[in-house]
């Protein structure tokens, strides 16, 4: 009895060894559906799951030729898979440490880190968010075979507070031309004073004239001398003279009169108008000055 146990046992453990590599050996279609489903990955630029799958045909259990030619697509899956890191700043320009970073919705190895991390080719959404909630959105473009690129994101620096612009106030109103209105200019008046003058020697040469010619008619005409005649003569001429002087002198005063009040040429402001007296206070004294425009 116990000598068939014991060739019983020696039979199971036999059995159990020799069924082992059988149970752990993989599936021949599991090998060559790995490496199509990798291939088909890689085409559709999904490097990373398609370097899953040709990891698993890789393995030495699979068909010898599954298994080498998994193992090539591996090695070059990995030199067209590009890997990137990020770096985010905060408004004032400071790196951020402690913030999370999410590509296409999904976390991104964790918290910012320093190395390079592998990704799909491709456009891609990354959103930056830091510890206080507020976050930074973008969209790059990852390319092949890119390695260790660097993907910075900055906050926007707060833009200073525009000051309101100043209020707008009207300028002073420019003072007023006041008119003089009608007068006359002193320079007219002596017009008026030499026209006065010729009139009155007018009147005065010409009643003398007048005296002389009827003396003369009533005590010598008509044999009166030349000398008598040329005394008559003289205070004509003298007459005639003062009426024309004086006709100028009216003249001169109506004409520049006109022109004085012609166009408001005599219109003038109140500060030129004004006579303002001033005082200056010197070592002897103090002296009033009057200043004004005439």
């Amino acid at each position: 009895m116990s000598r068939r146990l014991l060739v019983s046992l020696a039979v199971f453990v036999l059995v159990g060894f020799a069924a082992r590599p059988a149970a752990a050996a993989p599936d021949r279609k599991a090998c060559i559906a790995a490496a199509d489903d990798g291939q088909k990955l890689r085409d559709e630029a999904k490097l990373a799951s398609a370097r899953e799958k040709f990891i698993s045909c890789a393995d030495k259990a699979c068909p010898g030729a599954v298994s080498k030619q998994c193992a090539s697509w591996v090695e070059e899956v990995d030199r067209e898979m590009p890997t990137l890191s990020f770096r985010a700043k905060d408004e004032t320009g400071r790196e951020i440490l402690d913030a999370q970073v999410f590509v296409d919705g999904a976390p991104f190895a964790g918290a910012i880190q320093s190395k390079a991390a592998p990704i799909d080719p491709g456009s891609h959404n990354v959103r930056v968010v830091r510890k206080d909630g507020k976050s930074l959105e973008d969209t790059i473009l990852v390319r092949a075979s890119e390695k260790d690129r660097i993907v910075e994101l900055a906050f926007p620096a707060a833009r200073p507070e525009t000051p309101p612009p100043p209020a707008l106030v009207a300028p002073p109103p420019k003072p007023q031309a006041q008119s003089a209105g009608f007068h006359v200019p002193w320079y007219a008046w002596v017009g008026v004073g030499v026209g006065a003058a010729g009139g009155v020697g007018t009147v005065a040469f010409a009643l003398s004239a007048k005296s002389d010619e009827d003396g003369y008619r009533s005590t010598c005409a008509p044999a009166c001398s030349e000398g008598d005649k040329s005394g008559v003569q003289t205070k004509v001429v003298l007459a005639n003279v003062s009426m024309g002087v004086g006709i100028a002198g009216l003249g001169f005063a109506v004409v520049s009169t006109v022109l004085a009040n012609l166009g408001g040429g005599k219109e003038k402001t109140q500060a030129s108008r004004g006579a303002a007296p001033s005082l200056a206070l010197t070592r002897d004294g103090g002296v009033l000055l009057l200043r004004g425009g005439f």
